[in-house]
């Protein structure tokens, strides 16, 4: 027995999307020097906003308390620690959740009996972004922006959220501070 083409691909998808690990990108102010940027305070996160990145962020507090765990052991790992007190830089952070839609098609074969036709998989599937952005205390102004995204499940358990989480914030701050 013969397993068609686009169960094989629909397979290989949704297999490449359980196991994906985390994209990041960054950017930063070249004209800061790092270097210098040795304490850190969190912002809290604004009371009402239209913005749906951040009425995520409001309505799950576990998350939050996850995301910042992991920032602050990632930092403290580098010999950067947290203050009140008139810190180097700001540290904001956000999430969110967006639906996606991956379309592929196989195009058309030749086999013993003449030409067979193609097909399409759809599919659907939720991508989640954590942003890292570190801000100047005194002009206000982003100096640098941690992305990650990943696909994720909304059948998950607390213990596979928060490995995920200190997974993505590992890879995302990897490369902090960035080489000048």
């Amino acid at each position: 027995m013969t397993v068609p083409k686009g169960v094989l691909l629909f397979c290989a998808i949704l297999l490449a999307a359980g196991c994906s690990s985390v994209s990041v990108s960054h950017d930063f102010d070249s004209q800061t020097d790092f270097s210098n940027l040795r304490t850190y305070r969190w912002l809290a996160a604004p009371e009402s906003t239209s913005d749906n990145v951040q009425k995520e962020l409001q309505t799950n507090s576990l998350i939050e308390s996850r995301v910042k765990s992991a920032v602050n052991r990632q930092l403290a790992a580098k010999g950067i620690r947290e203050t009140t007190q008139d810190p180097d830089f700001l540290i904001a952070f956000h999430t969110g959740v967006q639906d996606k839609t991956d379309i592929q098609s196989w195009g058309y074969g030749y086999g013993y009996w003449g030409m067979r036709g193609g097909g399409v998989s759809t599919i659907h599937y939720q991508e989640g972004t954590l942003i890292l952005d570190f801000i100047d205390p005194k002009s206000k102004n982003l100096i640098w922006r941690g992305v990650g995204k990943k696909v994720v499940s909304q059948r998950t358990t607390p213990e596979k959220s928060e490995k995920e989480i200190n997974q993505a914030v590992e890879k995302i701050l990897k490369k902090y501070p960035p080489s000048s």
